[in-house]
């Protein structure tokens, strides 16, 4: 059965809801000592929420401004540096001595907005334009709306993985979508110099709930994206299951211990060398070009 791709209005509201439940049931787990725990290299526990709360805020605003976001002023971070200064003076502006509850109040005021919006729109609204600071710039509201579905993955992943999967996992409908987000993302980092020294395939295999495979085509300097297993054979193929990407993506768990775990298993492994300078780690200065996928990243 094919999975909703979470495009219409109710799909988007509903969809919310639920990964908002999920973190509302794992949260409600948490114990004083779990919030005060670290969580991350920098981070704690206490700290998700705080994190979850500006960053729903930050879409609520695109959504309420519409096609009337000011020109001037209007923020757009457009490399990784950017975004991790603008986390940064998001905790800067946090009141010293904010207790976790008084984060997760203002978790659900950002939510309560969402809601209102939402409830006030309709499938055309939907289609309206919306400045999205986050490296996209303008996109239409609906995939404004969906950058929070793709972000509660994220961070949901980040924090079940950590606390030993006892929750339930996302729903197969947001997984996907977060996997088809960042595939559709990855040839912003395109090494065009790379690419031009000759065509490459490559396949990034999901199993499990949520999955499904990506085809990477390199030729003449640009890369095509499609959601498909293809005809012919790739230069390499990497299989593994939606949360073990995310690992990587997360920098939980560096591949070498992936592959020697047997969690992520790669088929022309002769080739990745070459896969690795096509698609290289943006750096923290570099200035991504988005390639017509609207949303975020954790």
């Amino acid at each position: 059965m094919a999975l909703d791709p979470i495009l219409t209005l109710p799909s988007i509201k509903a969809e919310l809801e639920a990964g908002w439940k999920l973190f509302d049931d794992l949260f409600a787990t948490f114990t004083p000592s779990r919030w005060a725990r670290k969580f991350g290299k920098t981070w704690i526990y206490a700290d998700i929420p705080y994190h979850l709360a500006y960053f729903d805020r930050m879409i609520a605003k695109s959504l309420e401004d519409g096609s009337n976001a000011p020109e001037h002023g209007r923020m757009h971070m457009k490399s990784m540096g950017e975004m991790h200064a603008w986390n940064a003076d998001e905790f800067r502006k946090r009141p010293a001595g904010q207790t976790v509850e008084q984060s997760l109040a203002q978790m659900r005021e950002a939510r309560d907005r969402l809601r209102r919006l939402l409830g006030r729109m309709t499938e055309a609204d939907l289609d309206t334009p919306c400045w999205m600071p986050l490296i996209f710039g303008w996109g239409p509201a609906r995939g404004i709306a969906r950058a929070v579905i793709i972000h509660n993955v994220a961070e949901y992943w980040k924090v079940w993985i950590r606390t030993g999967k006892k929750t339930p996992a996302p729903s197969p409908a947001s997984v996907h979508a977060r996997l088809a987000f960042m595939m559709e993302f990855m040839p912003a980092s395109l090494n065009r110099a790379e690419a031009a020294k000759g065509p490459f395939t490559a396949v990034w295999n999901f199993v499990g709930p949520g999955g499904g495979a990506w085809t990477f085509r390199v030729r003449n300097g640009a890369c095509a994206v499609t959601e498909e297993m293809p005809a012919e054979k790739p230069d390499v193929m990497i299989t593994m299951k939606p949360e073990t990407f995310h690992r990587i993506v997360a920098k939980m768990t560096p591949p070498p211990l992936l592959m020697l775990g047997g969690q992520m298993r790669v088929k022309g492994l002769a080739a990745m060398g070459r896969f690795g300078k096509l698609f290289p780690e943006p750096k923290p200065d570099e200035i991504i070009e988005p390639t017509g996928t609207t949303g975020a990243t954790g």
